[in-house]
């Protein structure tokens, strides 16, 4: 899938705060994202997910605390070789007027070109592998604007997996698909192939298939880590109810041994 080998890379955060503008919203969050593994973060709207990833991400510069990178503070490194290292999905990504599926894809590429290094056969490749991996190929020469929301949401996938980083960072990375393209999306962000040597993280609202599909997982509220561990660990009655407030029952997936979520019914 990739064109080169990613390395092992930890991320963590110490003491991490982060907000906007009087507000705190991310709480002195201390958590260390296994290296080569999967990890799925989730939490009722509102408790910080989104905003832990941006600070992750160093698109919001911390209240305090501190994002290091293999034990370096990202604050410290230069954009480029950040960027080669460390990709970010947002949420609601906007592209350029006019611009096509292909045009974007191959913005991913751009941590890995100099002035005097421009596209190689190398990003070529990359992106090409990028779209076939995300079922995009057929779609390279249509404007962004006339795709459907699922249609886009597999070209930024695409675009992700372009810039070929260690560390992979999307926020909410099935929105807008439908479930069968939701499995399809998850398989490969979660396959051998993708993360052989790199670590995903993913914000996710289903609980289902953040149980399936992480390694470990981070489960937040108000701001702060309310639980994480592996998933078989972490999703208990308990703490969904503590944490969704949603009293229910918690059992074992027949086809794959993960936690599956049954909310008990409200009358």
């Amino acid at each position: 899938m990739t064109s080169h080998s990613p390395s092992a890379a930890t991320l963590a955060a110490t003491g991490l705060s982060l907000g906007y503008r009087s507000q705190t919203v991310v709480d002195r969050v201390s958590v260390a994202l296994p290296p080569e593994q999967v990890t799925v973060i989730v939490g009722p709207n509102g408790c910080g997910k989104s905003t832990l990833l941006r600070g992750l991400a160093r698109l919001l510069k911390p209240r305090g605390g501190a994002v290091l990178l293999d034990g370096a503070d990202i604050a410290r490194l230069p954009a480029r070789s950040l960027a080669r290292r460390l990709g970010l999905l947002p949420q609601q990504p906007v592209a350029p007027d006019g611009i096509t599926a292909a045009d974007l894809i191959a913005r991913g590429r751009h941590p890995h070109q100099r002035w005097f290094r421009q596209f190689s056969d190398t990003d070529a490749a990359a992106v090409s592998r990028a779209m076939a991996a995300t079922g995009v190929t057929e779609l390279a020469e249509r404007p962004i604007e006339e795709l459907s929301g699922g249609q886009r949401q597999r070209v930024w996938i695409a675009l992700a997996l372009a810039q070929d980083p260690d560390v992979m960072l999307l926020d909410e990375p099935t929105t807008y698909l439908d479930p069968a393209h939701q499995v399809d999306v998850l398989e490969l962000l979660t396959g051998a192939d993708t993360r052989s040597g790199r670590t995903i993280v993913l914000v996710l609202h289903d609980l289902g298939l953040a149980g399936r599909y992480a390694d470990h997982l981070i489960v937040m509220k108000d701001g702060e880590i309310a639980a994480q561990g592996a998933p078989s660990q972490v999703v208990t009655a308990e703490t969904v109810e503590a944490v969704f407030s949603l009293p229910c029952r918690v059992i074992e997936d027949p086809l794959t041994g993960t936690p599956i979520v049954l909310p008990r019914p409200r009358r």
